[in-house]
């Protein structure tokens, strides 16, 4: 059965390929492609993996993630758990429906798509205070499920009032509403969407928040969550240090020890020949001047202890481990 939807998808591809518009026509794609799988372990139960999107000469833009199977309408778990065979169904989307069509069985199904934009989408933004989008943003709105829930959760949250620009930027970066919803839940709200969307490309993610939270950082400004994130600052790091006897240190001291090539091992063994409660800046310092361990043990072999001024001292004049 495996060869039969691999057959089947093959002439689906063909079909949307000769169904594509041309490269400077209509932005609006005329077929699109979708996908389903099982969902991973840490997916919601009884949820699937579904994507959607489409290719063309120039670009191409797939949309996925964890779907409630109920939100396919006319597709039922019976096709999807049998052998294979044809599938029709609906998603719906508040700027748009996707018809879609294809193949389905042994947990998986892929096919094709076609758009048709909702009259009612834009009227309801005007009623938000929105203006009106244009039949390509309409559409990157309908394909990144960014409707009038996502408005009134950013209300909810006390947002600024978002643009048409703002929403679609939210939909083409990833930051919908379940990542929206998830950094509410860790307690964090970016007050508006240009921040939000900024953070999500820095890779400033619900479960970061968490993790930093947990270790009392808290309340943070998006650019410090930027800037930590940027410069890898993880909360593994962060809680490797705080082992070491280095618990709640200054958002740039921990920049600056990462940027040094401060690691929580090198801190450890330096604690283990006798260098303990150093200093991020002597720590950064030695690091810069390329202290290792290893040189450590060699300039302390007879017995000594040498200071780190004198161990940096040591190692710019040239002696080696």
């Amino acid at each position: 059965m495996l060869n039969v939807l691999a057959a089947a998808a093959s002439a689906l591809a063909l079909a949307t390929a000769a169904s594509a518009p041309a490269a400077d026509s209509d932005p609006i794609p005329a077929s699109l492609d979708w996908s389903i799988q099982q969902a991973g372990s840490d997916a919601p139960a009884g949820s699937v993996q579904f994507e959607l999107g489409y290719h063309s000469e120039h670009h191409g833009w797939m949309m996925g993630g964890n779907m409630d199977p109920a939100k396919l309408e006319g597709l039922t778990a019976a096709q999807l758990a049998s052998d294979g065979g044809p599938v029709t169904f609906v998603v719906h989307r508040d700027a748009g429906d996707f018809a879609c069509k294809g193949v389905a069985g042994l947990g998986k199904g892929f096919g094709t798509c076609t758009y048709a934009a909702k009259a009612s989408f834009a009227p309801a933004l005007a009623q938000h205070g929105i203006g009106a989008p244009d039949a390509g943003q309409q559409f990157e709105l309908a394909l990144a499920d960014i409707g009038i829930d996502y408005v009134n959760e950013l209300k909810r949250q006390n947002y600024a009032a978002p643009s048409v620009d703002d929403l679609v930027r939210a939909g083409t970066h990833g930051a919908g509403m379940r990542q929206l919803k998830a950094l509410d839940a860790a307690g964090y709200r970016f007050h508006d969407v240009a921040a939000f969307v900024h953070a999500r490309d820095h890779g400033v993610s619900a479960k970061y928040v968490e993790a930093l939270n947990g270790y009392g950082y808290k309340g943070l400004t998006a650019d410090q969550l930027v800037r930590m994130r940027d410069h890898g600052v993880s909360a593994t790091y962060i809680g490797e240090l705080k082992g070491y006897g280095y618990p709640g240190l200054a958002i740039e001291d921990l920049v600056k020890m990462r940027d040094h090539g401060v690691s929580a091992s090198f801190v450890g063994q330096l604690q283990a020949e006798g260098y303990t409660a150093l200093t991020p800046e002597l720590l950064s310092r030695l690091r810069d001047h390329g202290v290792s361990t290893g040189f450590v043990r060699a300039a302390n072999r007879d017995g000594r202890h040498l200071s780190p001024e004198e161990l940096i001292q040591r190692r710019d004049t040239g002696a080696r481990d």
